[in-house]
């Protein structure tokens, strides 16, 4: 070795190996995948959530026992507990199960303080209804919808979420077990009795499926 290099090879200095001066890549900015991301799971704007889900809100209200004359309160209700919950809702959860459970509750707390009439339920209001010009399509779909809601009015809760989630919100299977806390296999066996419970019901009213 002379002067620093073996047989014309630049050889490290003692600071160069260890001790020295720190290396200049220590210095350069940390990786952009180590950043925090803002608003990652930020939550929906409540705006967004009432205009996309009042209808869908408004349908489990009443097919979980909210009487008509009823149903406004109990959707300012269901949206008063939204906007205050929603700045924690997890985005990367199901957004309508997460407000089928809080429909779940209100829906329990009207039937619990208000004296319900037993008499024939009524249709859904109009403005939830399929719009169509016909009046025959309307009238027929009106009577559709009185036909569910008086079916719906004598299950259990549990096979009245199914009905409500999995047959007419056409959620999966694995989101209605994990909204509800119940095993997958339960979820599945409960669909297929309400569904043959249903087509009874509306055979029996000579409704065709």
């Amino acid at each position: 070795m002379v002067n620093g290099y073996t047989h014309g090879i630049p050889t490290a200095s003692e600071d160069e190996v260890g001790g020295g001066a720190p290396d200049a890549v220590a210095s350069e900015e940390p990786c952009p995948l180590d950043r925090p991301v803002e608003n990652e799971l930020a939550p929906p704007d409540f705006e967004a959530v009432y205009a996309q889900h009042f209808e869908f809100v408004c349908r489990s209200l009443r097919l979980l026992g909210v009487p008509a004359e009823g149903l406004e309160d109990a959707a300012q209700d269901v949206f008063g507990v939204v906007s205050r919950r929603l700045p924690a809702f997890v985005a990367a959860a199901s957004l309508k199960t997460w407000l089928f459970a809080i429909v779940q509750r209100v829906a329990a707390n009207h039937r619990r303080t208000r004296r319900r009439k037993h008499g024939r339920l009524e249709p859904l209001p109009q403005h939830l209804e399929a719009q169509d010009p016909s009046p025959e399509a309307h009238a027929e779909g009106a009577r559709a919808g009185a036909l569910v809601s008086a079916f719906a009015a004598g299950l259990d809760d549990g096979h009245r979420a199914v009905l409500v989630l999995a047959l007419l919100e056409h959620i999966a299977a694995r989101e209605v077990a994990e909204a509800l806390g119940i095993p997958l296999h339960t979820v599945y066996s409960r669909i297929r009795s309400v569904r043959a419970a249903l087509r009874a019901f509306l055979a029996e009213h000579e409704v065709e499926t």
